[in-house]
């Protein structure tokens, strides 16, 4: 039995660890030389829990209790060592995802190392490689679906959840102190056989780490909630204020335009030669300027002016095509919103491509039943993405970034419609239904 025991102390620090991982590595911001950290940093951790044979052995029964107690909090706090070790985040975030890997860790252990080879199947710890394979099919069975429900809500963390201050730090070491005492409560439960327990002890173990695993997942959904609604409603009201000044610049815009009428007639008085450069000049930048309205829509046109200024003085080609559809029920805020973050996005895209046929963008204004098609198209010469992975910026700190398509879908949510793309054909294609009101 001493190669079993040798592996039931073995596999702690190991299911511990691959549980930190399943965590940290769809959140954390990896460290220089990271996979020599990991592997290392794994092996190292692994090993250091064959130290429990020296330790406990021949040690007096008054005293075992209480070293047992120390032991394994240790165990558990190696976890929180290692994220720290291996990954570019703060003790909070590495202390609580520690606690995560300690409560997904002992679902194994509950339900295979205590029910299922002790009570149901005994035999499987006299069969070393039954039992090692069974440890990490039950694994499999548990990390995975754990790793697909918490993936999206970390990767939106963009590396940092919790700050460290004094909250937060007190806050997770009472939540670890509390864990640490309830799964010490089941364990000498079913290590007592004490009747009550008996046969549900482990059913006991497998209830608290999951009401605490969803407590802590409670914690990461609403700290992600808050900080996206925050960001969400700071880029709205920036927005709302971009806009305003927007509809300054284009209104000085048009009244420049209707002096230039007045200044033309004063140049009859000009030599021939610089009569006809100056009326050209001014006649193209009026020109220019016409093709510009394309709507009846003020909030539209002001959009559309500025970000056609913008990719002419660029050298992008803006080509739009707008149908004769009424945006009024959208609140001007949201629409210079959508549209804004739309076009900015596939500008940011395009502006740095030396070939001119990629230094283009389409946009199309439709409408489709009771919905309003918005359509922003530009080439894309990236890889293919799957729907619910949005493209990464490419601005110099991309974590700070990449918010305007999620507060697109966000104000597409609000007026009952979606927002999809796609990257097919080596085109970035971003397609925006809102649905209009019914006259």
């Amino acid at each position: 039995m001493l190669p079993t025991l040798i592996f039931e102390e073995l596999r702690l620090p190991m299911e511990l660890l691959a549980a930190a991982l399943i965590y940290l590595l769809p959140f954390g911001e990896k460290r220089g030389h990271f996979l020599l950290r990991a592997v290392g940093g794994y092996l190292l951790l692994t090993l250091f829990s064959l130290l429990y044979f020296p330790i406990f052995l021949n040690k007096e029964a008054p005293r075992l209790g209480s070293l047992i107690v120390f032991w394994y909090s240790l165990i558990a706090l190696t976890a929180v060592g290692y994220g720290k070790f291996c990954f570019r985040i703060t003790w909070s975030d590495a202390l609580f995802f520690g606690i995560a890997a300690f409560l997904t860790q002992n679902i194994i252990y509950c339900t295979y190392h205590c029910f299922f080879a002790r009570v149901l199947f005994p035999v499987l710890r006299r069969i070393l490689p039954l039992y090692i394979f069974g440890a990490l099919l039950m694994c499999m069975l548990v990390y995975v679906p754990i790793f697909l429900l918490f993936q999206k809500p970390l990767r939106s963390c963009r590396g940092h959840l919790l700050e460290d201050n004094r909250y937060n730090l007190l806050m997770l070491s009472g939540f670890f102190l509390v864990m640490m005492i309830c799964l010490f409560f089941y364990q000498g439960a079913f290590e007592k056989r004490i009747s009550t327990f008996d046969t549900l002890a482990w059913l006991s173990g497998v209830i608290i780490c999951l009401f605490m695993l969803l407590i802590l997942y409670s914690i990461l959904r609403g700290v992600v909630r808050s900080r996206e609604n925050t960001i969400l409603e700071n880029m709205l009201r920036s927005s709302e204020h971009y806009y305003e000044l927007s509809r300054e610049h284009i209104a000085i815009i048009n009244r420049k335009c209707h002096d230039l009428k007045h200044q033309l007639k004063a140049l009859a008085t000009a030599d021939e030669r610089q009569r006809a450069e100056y009326i050209q000049e001014a006649q193209e930048s009026i020109h220019f300027y016409r093709h510009l309205n394309y709507t009846d829509n003020e909030a539209l046109n002001t959009i559309l002016a500025e970000k056609g200024l913008f990719c002419q003085e660029k050298g992008i080609d803006f080509q739009c095509s707008v149908d004769d559809v009424d945006l009024s029920f959208i609140r001007l805020p949201d629409l210079y919103a959508i549209l804004g973050n739309a076009i900015d996005n596939a500008i940011e895209y395009v502006q740095n491509e030396s070939d001119p046929n990629m230094r283009t963008i389409s946009l199309r204004i439709s409408k489709n039943h009771q919905f309003v098609g918005i359509q922003v198209t530009n080439p894309y010469l990236g890889t293919t993405l799957p729907s619910w992975e949005l493209p990464k910026s490419r601005k110099a700190d991309p974590y700070n970034h990449g918010f305007g398509l999620q507060s697109i879908r966000y104000l597409a949510k609000k007026y009952g419609g979606t927002m999809e793309f796609s990257t097919e054909n080596e085109l970035f294609t971003l397609q925006v239904m809102l649905q209009a009101p019914i006259t």
